[in-house]
Parts: structure tokens; C-alpha cells; sequence
């Protein structure tokens, strides 16, 4: 019988499992540059052949859904189970940190989307001060 084995995205990438998809696309775009085959500096072919493997573990580790299923193909889950509380809390264990994942909304902007919407508030200034000015022309 022959075994199938799935290939590890995660040590593909070099990320952990509990890399957050930002983590994932900076990775992605590393790897993306060091293995195109355009300026590669392995055989065209191979070069290729990293290539397609980088950017089937990208477009499955950055889909929810695709991600969860590798997850469970390779029998990992980010559910956290309950576990009963020790009676007395060992030093010696340590806990991993949770992953911390950004919420988008809380990223501050950066100074080319601060300008981004300066023009655009100036445009709708202008467009508003614009119907303005044809109105009154009309009439």
C-alpha cells in the first residue's frame, strides 16, 4: 500500500503553525524573490519546481478554509481544549504565548494612506464645490 505523506507548508514557508497570515505573506514574499525562476540562481527547472511548491503552501495557508483542512490533515487544531486547572501551579511548566493576531482595524495608518486621504477628501471638496458652482450657473 502506498502512503501518501502531505507536504509541510509551515517548514516550507519557515513559519509555525501559529503564524498569522500576515507572518505567512512576508515569508511568502521572501522565498517568492530568493526562487523565481527568473533570478534563481538554482537550475531552471528546480527552480521552478520551489516556486510551485512556495506558492501552493501560500494559497493554502492564507485561505481559512484550505488552511483548516491541511491543519486537520496533519492532525493539528488551533481549538483550544479545557484542561483541568493543577491544584498547584508548577513553575517549571511553561505555556506557550497565544498567537497574537492583529485585527486590521487597529493597525495605524501609514503616511502614504494619510496623504491617500487628504487628495481624497480634497477631490470630494472639489466635486461638491464644483455641483455648487453649475447650479448656480443654471439658474
Amino acid at each position: 500500500m502506498i502512503k501518501m505523506t502531505v507536504p509541510d507548508y509551515y517548514r516550507l514557508l519557515g513559519v509555525s503553525p501559529w503564524a498569522s497570515e500576515r507572518d505567512i505573506r512576508q515569508a511568502y514574499r521572501l522565498l517568492s524573490k530568493q526562487y523565481h525562476p527568473d533570478i534563481s540562481p538554482l537550475a531552471p527547472e528546480e527552480a521552478l519546481e520551489k516556486f510551485k511548491q512556495i506558492n501552493e503552501a501560500y494559497a493554502t495557508l492564507t485561505q481559512p478554509l484550505k488552511r483548516t483542512r491541511y491543519d486537520q490533515s496533519l492532525g493539528f487544531s488551533r481549538t483550544a481544549v479545557a484542561r483541568p486547572l493543577p491544584s498547584a501551579p508548577n513553575p517549571s511548566l511553561k505555556r506557550p504565548a497565544p498567537p497574537q493576531m492583529m485585527d486590521v482595524t487597529e493597525r495605524p495608518l501609514s503616511p502614504t494612506e494619510i496623504f491617500a486621504l487628504f487628495i481624497l477628501g480634497i477631490a470630494f471638496v472639489a466635486s461638491l464645490l464644483l455641483v455648487i458652482f453649475i447650479g448656480l450657473v443654471r439658474h
